[in-house]
């Protein structure tokens, strides 16, 4: 079995968790925000809704910067999300849709190329097999995310904060806006 075999079986499990972990969520437990009541940025609002949009974020933007010569850039991001929100549904399709496009951007990806230096919107270019690894961590702590705010959240009918609005707070100055 080769490596890349591996990495896209646990890329699959990784997403299944995530996907398991929003199964039957409403539109109102999507938008309920848990109160920030410390110092850190979790790089969302504290709502699954935020969640999901990151999720679809990082696998359509890095997917793109590390394996496609940034085709999908942070400004296409917004576009897309400003199309979306508050749509819960339609959130879940753009995750589903990244997923898609996530592993097609690493599909002819062989094991004698993992350890090729990639760049990245991180502050520092990494191999192939690091960037994978980290991605596929990345669906797997957030899908436990995920899983406590729907035990710690009710319902809010009121749309959470735009997720849109927080990419150009925070991307609009990043090298592949």
């Amino acid at each position: 079995m080769r490596i890349v075999d591996v990495l896209r079986a646990d890329a699959d499990y990784a997403f299944a968790e995530v996907m398991k972990s929003i199964e039957g969520v409403t539109e109102a437990q999507a938008w309920a925000v848990l109160p920030n009541l410390g110092p850190d940025y979790l790089h969302t609002d504290g709502t699954i809704h935020a969640i999901v949009h990151h999720l679809a974020g990082m696998k359509k933007v890095h997917g793109s910067v590390c394996f496609r010569n940034a085709e999908y850039r942070w400004r296409d991001l917004y576009e897309d999300t400003v199309k979306i929100e508050p749509s819960w549904e339609r959130a879940v399709e753009f995750l589903q849709e990244a997923q898609r496009y996530w592993l097609d951007c690493w599909a002819d990806l062989d094991d004698d190329r993992l350890d090729e230096i990639r760049p990245t919107n991180w502050k520092q270019d990494r191999s192939a097999l690091e960037i994978l690894r980290i991605c596929t961590q990345h669906d797997s702590y957030h899908a436990g995310q995920i899983a406590v705010l729907r035990y710690g959240v009710g319902e809010s009918s009121t749309p959470p904060p735009s997720v849109a609005e927080d990419i150009l707070k925070y991307c609009r100055e990043l090298p592949y806006w």
